[in-house]
């Protein structure tokens, strides 16, 4: 896979390598959702629960092989739980990694993981740090019910928290949940194919959010999410969690 890659990219290493995520490989994609109801969420799984630690371990040690190779400069991970890298722990001899890559922002804050990650030493890459695009318009309506005649939130963005934050310090909202990630010393990678969105992405260096402001939007997004959790019969955890809504093991509650 290795390999394959540094000949298409036309190099003789990368700077960072990472292994996606903890999980299974699946036989198919198009995995029905009756036959994971009937069956359970690892119908379509191409390795049991119990295989998944092992096949991790092997993963890592032929990555850690790679790097001192010098095909890589450096190996990290991707969606690993605090459980999933203290499993890896165990069998690593190149630790900690260098990155985990995780979904992060203020509704799916992820504290306890990120304090394990600081303190181990992994940098943390926050994905969908404008909180992704798999959660939809029901999904909004529910957190943030709109009052009669008006339109729910589509997008983290413009919920009224991030909003009523944005018009505080006079930026963007965007510019907000980016420097939110900032304040968590975390890594951002956000995305747009607009040059004047990349500009703006950029422009989050010349202001700051105290720690009540960044309290106050985690904890008026929590107290909303947990609400409509409640009203909804669902995990909260589940609920906050903005990508990855159709994979029934989105939670990576599996050793």
């Amino acid at each position: 896979c290795l390999r394959l890659s540094l000949k298409r990219l036309q190099l003789d290493y990368v700077d960072l390598w990472l292994m996606h995520w903890p999980g299974p490989a699946w036989t198919t994609m198009n995995r029905r959702k009756d036959e994971m109801e009937k069956n359970g969420p690892w119908h379509y799984a191409a390795h049991t629960q119990e295989d998944l630690p092992t096949l991790r371990s092997e993963t890592w040690r032929a990555m850690e092989d790679a790097m001192k190779e010098g095909k890589v400069k450096a190996i990290g991970v991707s969606n690993f739980s605090i459980a999933h890298l203290e499993r890896l722990k165990q069998t690593a001899t190149v630790w900690p990694p260098a990155v985990n890559q995780i979904e992060c922002h203020p509704l799916y804050p992820q504290k306890e993981l990120l304090e394990y990650c600081a303190k181990e030493g992994i940098v943390v890459q926050a994905y969908a740090s404008l909180g992704g695009q798999d959660a939809g318009k029901s999904f909004w309506k529910k957190v943030f019910p709109p009052a009669k005649g008006d339109k729910p939130p589509s997008r983290l963005l413009n919920t009224p928290p991030v909003e009523a934050l944005a018009s505080e310090v006079d930026k963007t909202p965007a510019q907000v949940l980016l420097r939110w990630a900032l304040e968590k010393n975390l890594a951002i990678v956000p995305k747009s194919s607009s040059e004047k969105r990349m500009a703006e992405n950029a422009e989050v260096f010349d202001f700051k959010l105290s720690g009540e402001q960044i309290e106050t939007l985690e904890n008026e997004l929590s107290e909303a999410v947990s609400k409509a959790a409640r009203d909804e019969g669902e995990d909260v955890k589940g609920m906050a969690r903005l990508c990855w809504r159709s994979d029934p093991l989105r939670l990576l509650d599996f050793d």
